[in-house]
């Protein structure tokens, strides 16, 4: 059974901490929501007992507009790691709340085993980015919707699908999927302009998730999650570095 969580009026509620520190987050709410399967995803790996981990996810979900963080829990200008010290903070709550029930008495540190903690944070870091990229992938939906006459989406979708085929085969299927015939050479310019596209919207993406959202910092957050080497030559201007 999920705890109503107790409120201090005089610390800010999370949401309000993420406009203060993350002013390009329009709708704090909507915005932790699209990172929920990370959420859900981090504390699993942490609480290995799935209707606990679950409980615990609920609740730190449906308690973000009420329940306080304080300033010092997380000190960090990265979003996904002020998130995961809430999350840590939720999971040690649980942890102590156990206590009387299991005998646990250590810090989060100690109450898992090196081990679970570094699954844990690959399974934090995939997650996040899995939900980055798919936050690309619907802005790259949208804007087809929006300029019907391209067919960004669409042949990027297909050309990830199906890395192994030419462009003359790609064509066909795009083709096949719009019922217009669509050139090779077509294609391959689309291609070009749907992947500089992608990598606008993933840098979009990625800015609204750090304080200071410069190039060095766009570009190292990429890095740190893997990406950087899938879409360097993509990026837009001001962000492009020699390949290495």
């Amino acid at each position: 059974m999920s705890r109503s969580p107790e409120k201090d009026p005089e610390l800010p509620s999370l949401l309000e901490q993420i406009s203060t520190h993350w002013p390009l987050i329009s709708d704090p709410l909507q915005f932790v929501l699209r990172y929920a399967p990370a959420v859900r995803r981090y504390l699993a790996a942490l609480i290995k007992n799935p209707p606990d981990a679950e409980d615990v996810a609920q609740n730190f979900l449906l308690r973000m507009m009420q329940q306080p963080f304080r300033e010092g829990q997380v000190r960090s200008g990265r979003f996904r790691d002020y998130l995961k010290g809430a999350l840590r903070h939720a999971a040690l709550t649980h942890f102590r709340r156990a206590r009387p029930l299991h005998g646990i008495s250590a810090d989060l540190d100690q109450l898992i085993a090196p081990q679970v903690e570094s699954a844990a944070e690959a399974a934090w870091i995939a997650e996040w980015r899995q939900c980055l990229l798919q936050r690309a992938w619907d802005a790259l939906e949208q804007h087809q919707r929006q300029a019907p006459a391209g067919q960004a989406f669409t042949v990027l979708r297909l050309a990830a699908a199906f890395p192994n085929e030419d462009s003359t085969a790609l064509a066909a299927r795009v083709a096949a999927h719009t019922g217009q015939p669509l050139r090779p050479d077509a294609f391959r310019k689309q291609l070009s302009r749907a992947r500089r596209h992608f990598a606008e919207f993933l840098v979009e993406a990625i800015r609204q998730t750090l304080q200071v959202p410069g190039p060095q910092e766009i570009l190292q957050e990429l890095s740190d999650l893997g990406i950087l080497s899938y879409v360097r030559d993509f990026l837009p201007q001001g962000l492009r570095t020699p390949s290495r």
